[in-house]
């Protein structure tokens, strides 16, 4: 019989709101889906720019194992020290080379399993980053063969960017997924070759907002063209999640699910 592994995914979490939402809700949700390992998108942790080591304790005490990064990675200027001290923290690989921290990480579950997590960023719209296509071919050869599982936050605004990088890591990663645009998307599939894919988790944030933030701010910007401060929304946050079983002995998906729990 193949040995299971439950993953939680989680997307964007934005600010306030999204860290009440899990506070609330994650433990529960761990119990209930027999979660072995969560991962989520921690870019926005704090106040919707960046993450800071009170936010991301935050997420680690209610039992996020790794927390990825994104565009918004050096927002707070603390986590430029933070990131090289612990290993549950990653930023996109195919950032400059003398950027501090790591684009993959590989962490152990309670029973024992050793799962990888590889961050990258996209090209399109996104900026002059190097080639994440190369990126993760380079990481593919360097993470461990040991591993039970690798799994790919893939931070781009292009779904076709997405899509590519899935195809890329066709039958070697078990889960390739975007984060970035704060929109979940319903594509979930398995691959024939035991890769699931999903374009965007979605955020975990109020959806009574413009991607998080305040319609007020966010509006006017678009409307008058002018320089505006953007503010995340603090309460009414809405949990996008996927859940994605993973055989331990071949590394294929089996199984994806996407989870959503609406704000009380």
């Amino acid at each position: 019989m193949p040995q299971l592994i439950n993953i939680l995914v989680i997307g964007d979490v934005i600010g306030k709101a999204g860290r009440r939402a899990l506070t609330e809700h994650l433990p529960r949700l761990i119990d209930q889906h027999h979660i072995d390992f969560t991962v989520a998108n921690g870019e926005n942790l704090a106040a919707g720019f960046g993450l800071t080591e009170k936010t991301a304790d935050e997420m680690f005490s209610l039992g996020v194992d790794v927390l990825t990064n994104g565009n918004h990675c050096w927002d707070q200027r603390e986590f430029l020290q933070l990131i090289d001290k612990d290993e549950r923290f990653t930023r996109p690989m195919n950032f400059s080379a003398r950027a501090p921290g790591q684009g993959w990480t590989v962490r152990e579950t309670p029973s024992g399993h050793r799962i990888a997590v590889l961050n990258l960023i996209g090209q399109v719209f996104m900026g002059a980053w190097d080639c994440p296509f190369a990126a993760a071919s380079r990481a593919m050869q360097e993470i461990p063969d040991d591993v039970s599982a690798i799994l790919v936050d893939m931070h781009a605004e292009a779904t076709s960017e997405k899509m590519g990088m899935s195809w890329h890591l066709d039958g070697q990663a078990s889960f390739v997924y975007g984060t970035h645009t704060h929109v979940p998307t319903c594509d979930e599939i398995i691959h024939a070759s035991g890769t699931a894919y999903q374009t965007d988790i979605g955020m975990t944030g109020s959806y009574q907002s413009i991607i998080g933030m305040k319609v007020e701010s966010a509006l006017a910007r678009m409307v008058d063209k002018l320089p505006r401060r953007f503010e995340a929304v603090e309460r009414g946050a809405t949990i996008f999640a996927t859940k994605v079983q993973v055989d331990s002995a071949t590394r294929k998906a089996v199984h994806i699910e996407r989870i959503r729990i609406l704000p009380g």
